[in-house]
Parts: structure tokens; C-alpha cells; sequence
């Protein structure tokens, strides 16, 4: 099985991929990479438009890329693969794939468990929090306006493939959705360093939505002047916070704790 080289502009379309939201944003279409992610991508209901691999990795992988016969795949040289690859030791294979839009009804269910971040920056705190959301069964992520590109190359590696598993909608007005789905009866839980109680006293079964600032500023001020539910994580060391992302980990799962043993009444 031969492999075609790729155009000039599919080239072209791979570095601004990698490079440039805005022209994720204007196409639809965003970058995965690495030989797990790809496969997450084929396997899911996403719109694979083509795949790139070098040519070493095919002397390696072949029998794991001729299975999907019916996928446009391009084939480059190993020097030419690396200067589209942002990582520093490339697998030798990425995929372009096509954005889903979702709304909020597509996440909204009795009994929801819903992610809401507000202001995280970091792409590698993004992508943990989309793949702790998964592994936690949550229907959805809420990303605020003030968040990272979802798309950017470096969150969507860092989600390991979930990305493919739930509902993500981004550039969400936070504090107006957060008010919506309060009206329909959700409770809205924030993590907060001065709040007097712990996450584990706070019923977390039901429809929850939890909310996660950013390290550096927190929940906006916006959020906490609406009736929320604010929780701490009990830290007895001597460490003023914890990465936005461990804090999620460790609240989800006791939501997950809740809900396969039933919170006393």
C-alpha cells in the first residue's frame, strides 16, 4: 500500500494548525498527535479529514495505518515531519480532525456532573482536567471566555484522547450559564481557599456543577456573588495551594464517591 505526498497547502494548513487559533477557529479544524490520540480520533464519531506520518514510522507502524483503508493518508520524510511537530520527540504521526459544536443541551441530563473552569490559562492544566472529567464520568466541560484555546495543540495532547469522550464547549459566558442551570434546579460548587467548608461535607450527588479558577486569581469575583456553594480542599501541610488541576481530581472523585455510595441524609 503506497502513500501520496501531501500538497503545498495541506502543508501550509498543518503549521497553522499547530500554530494559530485564529485559523483553527475560521476552518473547524484542530491537530492531534501521537499514534494513541490518532487512534482515539478514528475511533470516535469526530470528522478525520487526513492523516500525516513519516516514513520511519510507517517502517515501524505499518499494519497499524493500512487498517484504515479508507482514510486520506499522506507520507512525509522524517526531517520534513519534525518541523511540523511541536513536541520534542515525535511519534511520527498526527491527524487533522474536525471540530464538534455542542451546546449545552447536548450535556445537560438528570443528575449531571458538570466542569466549569474559569480563567485557567495553563494548557496542560485544561487537557488534565478534560481527562480527570472523563475518567470521573462528568457529561461536559464549560470553559469561560478567559480560558486557553481547548484546540491548542498542547491541551488537546494533554487530554490523552478524552477530548473524543465528552461534550466541551468553549467560549462560554460563565457567570450567565452558571445562572441558567442554577435556575434548573443545578447545584453550582466553587473551590475556594477561604471557604469554611470542606468538599467532602457538600452533597455532591444530583445536578452539580463544579467551578475551578485559576492558581493565580481564583473564581471570578462575578461567580461569587452568585448563591454558590463554596468549598475548600483541607490542606494540614504547609503548601498554600494545590495545582487547579490536582484540586479537580481530588473534588470530582468524591463526587464519584457520592454518587456510587449515597451521600447521608
Amino acid at each position: 500500500m503506497m502513500f501520496d505526498l501531501p500538497s503545498k497547502r495541506q502543508i501550509k494548513m498543518v503549521r497553522a494548525l499547530v500554530q494559530l487559533k485564529n485559523y483553527r477557529k475560521r476552518h473547524g479544524l484542530f491537530l492531534v498527535e501521537g499514534l494513541r490520540a490518532t487512534e482515539e480520533a478514528l475511533n470516535s464519531d469526530h470528522s478525520v479529514e487526513f492523516l500525516l506520518v513519516s516514513d520511519d514510522f510507517l517502517k515501524r507502524h505499518r499494519e497499524k495505518i493500512e487498517k484504515y483503508e479508507n482514510m486520506r493518508i499522506y507520507e512525509v520524510p522524517r526531517e520534513v515531519y519534525e518541523t511540523l511537530s511541536d513536541t520534542e520527540a515525535p511519534q511520527g504521526i498526527m491527524a487533522v480532525v474536525r471540530m464538534k459544536n455542542f451546546e449545552l443541551r447536548n450535556i445537560y441530563e438528570d443528575n449531571f456532573l458538570i466542569v466549569a473552569l474559569d480563567g485557567i490559562k495553563d494548557p496542560g492544566n485544561i487537557g488534565t482536567i478534560i481527562r480527570t472529567a472523563d475518567a470521573a464520568g462528568a457529561g461536559g466541560i464549560l470553559a469561560g471566555k478567559g480560558c486557553v484555546d481547548i484546540y491548542n495543540p498542547k491541551v488537546v495532547r494533554a487530554t490523552m484522547g478524552s477530548i473524543f469522550h465528552l461534550p466541551v464547549i468553549e467560549g462560554v459566558d460563565l457567570p450567565a450559564v452558571l445562572h441558567e442551570l442554577s435556575q434548573k434546579g443545578a447545584k453550582i460548587v466553587v473551590t475556594h481557599l477561604g471557604a469554611e467548608k470542606s468538599y467532602f461535607d457538600v452533597d455532591l450527588t444530583g445536578s452539580v456543577v463544579l467551578v475551578f479558577g485559576s492558581e493565580a486569581e481564583g473564581v471570578s469575583p462575578e461567580i461569587l456573588e452568585m448563591p454558590v456553594e463554596l468549598v475548600k480542599i483541607p490542606m494540614p501541610g504547609r503548601a498554600e495551594s494545590l495545582n487547579v488541576a490536582v484540586a479537580s481530581g481530588i473534588v470530582l472523585f468524591e463526587a464519584v464517591r457520592q454518587r456510587s455510595h449515597p451521600f447521608p441524609l
